[in-house]
């Protein structure tokens, strides 16, 4: 029996050009909780300008915090209503921006039969409701609920990075070929037969570059 032919996938500024923390906060604006967030971004307001003009100078490093600070204004919620959270962030930020022509390579990988899988940092509820649209399998980023309400915080760590890597690693069958945007998806696409930068950032598109990978920007 022929071995299984995997495609991975990552979502925020791969798939889609939405970004998810602006969808989560439209959330909030949109069901009456713009006060929550408008709480929230005045007291990291200097964090966010001294990243704006360059002072602080590990995008990595700030952006995941940011997210992960946004996904403690929805504390409390049951998971049934970050479901709901979810659906409207994966409908109205990344479906609404999603990128067509990489949609369309993976509903081509998907009709070849090969097993397609979004892996992406995102949290695991709005994940899987942009991978449900394309019928695809998904691995996100867990949160952590207690006695039926959300912490707010995520269990172990975001999934990006090395974390794609070993669990992709741990799947019967190989890689063929993966997509992603930025520098932390080096050990995923390093990992495939076939790698293609979607919409690089500077890193990955010096680095495509160099290995002769696929830049995919139309």
């Amino acid at each position: 029996m022929a071995e299984q032919e995997i495609v991975a996938f990552d979502l925020e500024g791969t798939l889609s050009a939405g970004i998810a923390w602006e969808g989560m906060r439209d959330y909030l604006v949109a069901h009456g909780e713009g006060a929550k967030f408008q709480r929230f971004f005045r007291k990291n307001f200097l964090r966010a300008l001294a990243f704006r003009v360059g002072i602080l100078k590990d995008e990595r490093a700030f952006r995941e915090r940011w997210i992960l600070d946004v996904m403690r204004l929805f504390a409390g919620y049951t998971p049934e209503r970050f479901a709901e959270v979810g659906a409207w962030v994966a409908n109205k930020t990344f479906w609404a921006n999603r990128r067509v022509a990489v949609v369309e390579e993976l509903l081509a990988h998907q009709a070849n039969g090969r097993r397609v899988i979004i892996v992406s940092g995102m949290f695991e509820p709005i994940l899987q409701q942009f991978a449900a649209k394309l019928q695809v399998e998904s691995m996100g980023t867990a949160i952590e609920v207690i006695n039926g309400r959300l912490t707010g915080e995520i269990i172990g760590q975001l999934n990006v990075g090395q974390p794609k890597v070993d669990k992709l690693q741990h799947l019967p069958g190989k890689l063929v070929a993966a997509y992603g945007d930025t520098l932390r998806d080096i050990p995923m696409l390093e990992l495939a037969e076939t790698a293609v930068a979607v919409h690089p950032d500077a890193v990955l598109k010096e680095t495509a570059v160099q290995r002769g990978w696929r830049i995919l920007t139309s």
